[in-house]
């Protein structure tokens, strides 16, 4: 796979999002792939499916949750893509690692300083961040069909959503995407479930 193939959609909020994100980051040490990253709202996916897709949750609620992460990984991006990635690493981190809350400004800021960012510049841009990012983010993954976080989607509109239990070891990374990259070559294949991601078999 060349580098920029493969979008891959978080949201802050999700732990599932967070160890996808650190298997791909070693995925990515190897050079064996660079995801560009996008932004899809669990808050809006939520009330969408609950019958309350209009207007989107930024603006009904812009204090929902995970909505204010947003905003500050938005002006984080302002400062280059490999600034915006090392924040949302930093920001992943901060919320499920040190278990900090992923809203707030002090949370954020924290990620910033870690990021190495300009955070002079950054508490600037966040005061004038909007949620345009978001909404055409959000809205094209809904196009595709994204439903939950992590979702690596193909170019040619094939994906996949993940959940891993535990942080994938740096030597194990690159053996599961290639794994997923087998299963992708056979275009027959259009699911593939365990019983307990059902529910079926939960105590």
């Amino acid at each position: 796979m060349s580098a920029g193939e493969l979008t891959v959609y978080i949201d802050f909020l999700c732990p599932w999002a967070y160890r996808g994100s650190m298997w791909l980051a070693d995925v990515e040490k190897a050079g064996r792939v660079r995801p560009q990253w996008g932004f899809f709202s669990l808050s809006q996916n939520h009330e969408a499916r609950g019958g309350t897709p209009e207007p989107p949750t930024w603006e009904r609620n812009p204090q929902a949750k995970g909505l204010p992460a947003f905003l500050a990984a938005t002006a984080a991006r302002a400062q280059g893509e490999d600034a915006g990635n090392r924040f949302r690493l930093a920001l992943q981190r901060a919320r499920h690692e040190d278990h900090l809350p992923v809203d707030q400004h002090s949370t954020h800021r924290l990620a910033a300083e870690r990021a190495k960012l300009d955070v002079a510049r950054w508490e600037l841009d966040v005061q004038t961040a909007d949620f345009g990012t978001l909404a055409a983010e959000h809205t094209e993954a809904v196009r595709r069909g994204v439903f939950g976080v992590p979702t690596l989607v193909w170019p040619e509109g094939r994906s996949y959503y993940l959940k891993i239990t535990e942080l994938i070891p740096g030597d194990r990374a690159v053996a599961l995407f290639d794994a997923i990259e087998t299963v992708h070559r056979f275009g027959e294949v259009i699911e593939i479930k365990t019983p307990e991601s059902e529910g079926t078999l939960a105590a």
